[in-house]
């Protein structure tokens, strides 16, 4: 591939860049890209955006591959409300072409017999090529009794290729120079995923839902799935779009179980436990410490009328994993991770900090999340590099994801925990984010809330106070409970 400057591209056109350790941040007016040494995606504001190839730092200069920086920079313009599309100078980097799989057809205009999906089927326009791909414009959903509809618009020559197989269907088009909306499905019975691969993008619809029937149609242009529901009724909370294909998009809140009572379901996670302590410091455990700061959580909720529920209420041992799992199974609606944390020796810090899954904003969040993901080696009986380069997997698997809306949720939940202790008198440290393994699987806005440093003595004989911890736990419900009201 062909790896161009990033700083070279910001100061072309008159952007500021600022570098940060392993960050490069580059500023047009209020909007910024932020660029992480060795991750393959890039914060745009608030939002993730997939590399084709992790970002390469190399002296004072960040390296992007070349169409990855076209699309960013092109974002980054559309959002300072200029006009300008970036494109390179004379012939184009060349790049290797992916091989074409056996063409299969697709019913085009009228519906017709639905696919087998034992059948892998690829369709390409007779003649068409990867040059020849369109370009997708977004995904729009629709939802009826005994149906969900997804709907790819697109633009260009060409139709964009399928490959089908049992449970998924996957779709390629054309790399888009701006952010695709859409994404995630706001139906969980459908999931969809993308990849970008520099010259390609890829769309992977998986679900254990029959495929009825994808079309092919024109005016405008548009590739449509329809997935067969069995008249099962849709889901309650989520506005139900008109159908056939009007294009109203649906809002990404995570659907609530038609079973549910009416109260909000919070799931609060005691980190570590049973064989696994956690800190140690200060003569202080701080699974003691996680566990006593939950309970007291999960009792002011229910006094605040939510359905509050531990993932551990004994000193036992839960994988990463299984925390999530818990959180999805009960439906809840937000996710809280409760942890303490601690700094080698030589090096103070004092106050709470909380994380949500996404890129590290610097290098003390990545160390955290080392640190935090070395259960994994434990009890999978590797060694701490292995558990390392996890997380490292973890950071391409994030530019790989699309996952920005559940980002802009947990960032959002976030802001009012941070906003609730420092109301609440507590020692507010920050809001950061870093790739936390216990954060990843959770379906819902998810954070990881650090208490305060053990290896602070004076902050230790705080977080040992059963008095400072139930300021803690009150603080951290009305942030809950004022977020939940709010969305």
């Amino acid at each position: 591939m062909t790896l161009v400057s990033a700083n070279e591209i910001a100061s072309l056109l008159g952007f500021s860049a600022a570098a940060k350790d392993d960050m490069l941040i580059v500023t047009a007016g209020r909007n910024k890209i932020q660029l992480v040494a060795g991750a393959a995606a890039a914060w745009l504001n608030v939002e993730l955006v997939p590399l084709a190839a992790p970002c390469i730092q190399r002296n004072a200069q960040w390296f992007l591959e070349s169409r990855s920086a076209l699309k960013l920079f092109n974002a980054l313009l559309s959002r300072s409300g200029k006009d300008e599309s970036l494109q390179w100078g004379g012939e184009a980097p060349a790049a290797p072409s992916a091989p074409e799989a056996p063409p299969a057809s697709v019913p085009r205009e009228t519906p017709g017999p639905p696919l087998s999906p034992e059948l892998p089927t690829v369709q390409p326009s007779p003649g068409s090529s990867a040059s020849a791909r369109p370009v997708l414009k977004g995904v729009r959903w629709g939802i009826e009794e005994e149906k969900i509809r997804a709907v790819m618009d697109f633009e260009g020559q060409g139709d964009p290729e399928i490959q089908r197989s049992t449970g998924s269907v996957k779709v390629f088009f054309a790399p888009s120079a701006t952010s695709l909306s859409g994404l995630p499905s706001p139906y969980r019975e459908v999931n969809v995923g993308s990849l970008n691969f520099g010259d390609r993008i890829l769309l992977d619809f998986t679900s254990s839902l029959p495929v009825l029937e994808i079309l092919l149609l024109d005016a405008p242009r548009r590739l449509v799935i329809d997935y067969r529901r069995g008249g099962a009724s849709p889901p309650a909370p989520v506005k139900t779009p008109q159908l056939p294909d009007v294009p109203r998009p649906v809002s990404p809140t995570p659907v609530r179980s038609p079973a549910r009572s009416g109260k909000r379901i919070v799931v609060v996670d005691p980190g570590h436990g049973g064989r696994d302590p956690g800190a140690v410091a200060n003569r202080l455990r701080e699974k003691d410490i996680n566990l006593s700061v939950s309970r007291m959580l999960v009792a002011k909720l229910k006094e605040l009328g939510m359905d509050a529920r531990l993932t551990r209420d004994t000193d036992v041992y839960l994988t990463l994993r299984q925390r999530t799992d818990i959180a999805n199974r009960m439906n809840a609606d937000v996710f809280v991770s409760v942890h303490t944390n601690a700094l080698p020796p030589g090096r103070s810090a004092t106050g709470m900090e909380i994380y949500l899954m996404a890129l590290p904003t610097d290098k003390d969040a990545m160390e955290l999340a080392r640190f935090e993901n070395r259960e994994l080696a434990e009890h999978n009986g590797d060694t701490d590099a292995a558990a390392d380069k996890r997380t490292q997997m973890l950071l391409n698997i994030l530019g790989n994801m699309q996952q920005n809306a559940k980002i802009h949720e947990s960032t959002g939940f976030a802001e009012y925990l941070f906003n609730a202790g420092k109301t609440g008198g507590i020692k507010m440290r920050r809001v950061a984010q870093a790739p936390f393994y216990v954060l990843r699987g959770a379906a819902m806005p998810a954070v990881l809330v650090e208490l305060g440093f053990l290896t602070d003595r004076q902050e230790a004989r705080l977080l040992a106070d059963k008095s400072y911890q139930q300021r803690m736990a009150n603080a951290l419900a009305q942030g809950i409970h004022e977020y939940l009201k709010n969305n």
